[in-house]
């Protein structure tokens, strides 16, 4: 498994990197596109600002909800000044927030096994991704899963693109062992297939999209989140270390106001957010456009009831037990550990009052 801000909006710019994050990330500054200021809430916030620094990676499903939050100001009705720091993966997002660097990430199904682990905690859900796939080059003699055995794959590893690959391989009694496994970030995993480089990848949209329009007829794609949509669950949450979560409660409330609301604004204006997203991560809009289908997008009343009634912890509870299956954890351990739905919950009931 990138803007200058309407007058309505804040302006907020990171110059350069984060001292001491992982040298995976670069800073992003955050603008919105022309035209959004009539839109945009305008309500005056009288509570203390707040600082928060916050992760996501380059693409629709993990940085749509940030992105919107700023655009349309509901970061700033709370209060609360948002620094964007942009990471190609999860486990690189969790790094930095143990050393203090970062204080709220966005991270994909992958990385959710280093909450189980109990490095984060889990405060609040954004989205089901369905656009990791598992790529091959069928000009290198592959046309099924099995011929994977011995051929160069990459991925990017401790991501749900990765859980797609392990599935799939499992899938015709393979494992890792049986490929010749390279780690590679999601843009140079699409670069070496498209010039050749590896045999096959497992990664996700945008740099699917890209390998499909640059190789045609000579990609064959084997499986995708829905692929084993009946063993795995593949979302996307927003994270923070237990310590802050202790210490910090009415950020994250805050914090998950706003995230609400522009989860919400998010799923009736997919393509102006796509827009966004492409300005935010530095990519053509036409590719970011294709990739709105990539992930199921929730109301916030069907977060809230999600959250409410049980069902992400049921979600959460199936993810971990891929993870113990596929390797990736050693033992079950209680979900409530490091999952907790009371923050969605009142964020949700504050935004109705």
């Amino acid at each position: 498994m990138k803007r200058i801000l309407s007058a309505a909006i804040s302006v907020l710019t990171v110059a350069a990197m984060l001292t001491g994050c992982s040298g995976n990330s670069t800073a992003a500054t955050s603008t919105a596109a022309t035209g959004a200021a009539s839109s945009v809430s305008t309500a005056s916030s009288a509570l203390p600002t707040i600082k928060m620094r916050v992760a996501y990676m380059p693409n629709m499903s993990s940085a749509s909800a940030i992105v919107t939050a700023i655009q349309m100001g509901y970061f700033k009705d709370e209060g609360i000044d948002v620094e964007t720091v942009k990471f190609s993966k999860g486990p690189d997002e969790i790094a930095a927030m143990g050393s203090g660097n970062i204080d709220v990430s966005q991270i994909g199904t992958g990385a959710h096994v280093l909450c189980a682990q109990g490095q984060a905690k889990i405060f609040a859900y954004d989205d089901s991704s369905i656009n990791d796939e598992v790529l091959a080059n069928k000009a290198k003699g592959i046309t099924k899963i099995a011929d994977l055995k011995g051929k160069t794959v990459a991925a990017t590893l401790g991501t749900s693109s990765e859980q797609i690959l392990k599935l799939a391989l499992e899938s015709v009694g393979l494992t890792e062992k049986d490929i010749n496994l390279v780690q590679m970030d999601s843009a140079a995993a699409a670069t070496a297939m498209i010039s050749g480089k590896v045999d096959a990848c497992a990664t996700w949209s945008p740099s699917t999209i890209t390998i499909m329009d640059k190789m045609g007829d000579n990609v064959i794609m084997f499986a995708n989140n829905k692929t084993f949509a009946s063993k795995t669950t593949s979302p996307s949450s927003f994270i923070c270390t237990n310590d802050y979560y202790a210490k910090n409660q009415d950020a994250l409330v805050r914090f998950t106001k706003a995230l609400l609301k522009a989860q919400d604004y998010r799923t009736s204006h997919l393509s102006q957010v796509a827009d966004w997203v492409a300005e935010l991560v530095q990519q053509d809009k036409k590719t970011i456009e294709k990739t709105t289908l990539d992930s199921e997008w929730l109301t916030a009343n069907e977060i809230y009831q999600k959250a409410k009634d049980g069902s992400f912890k049921t979600m959460y509870e199936v993810q971990q037990t891929n993870f113990v299956s596929n390797g990736s954890l050693t033992n079950k351990v209680d979900v409530g550990n490091y999952f907790s739905p009371d923050i969605m919950v009142k964020a949700y009931e504050a935004n109705q009052k």
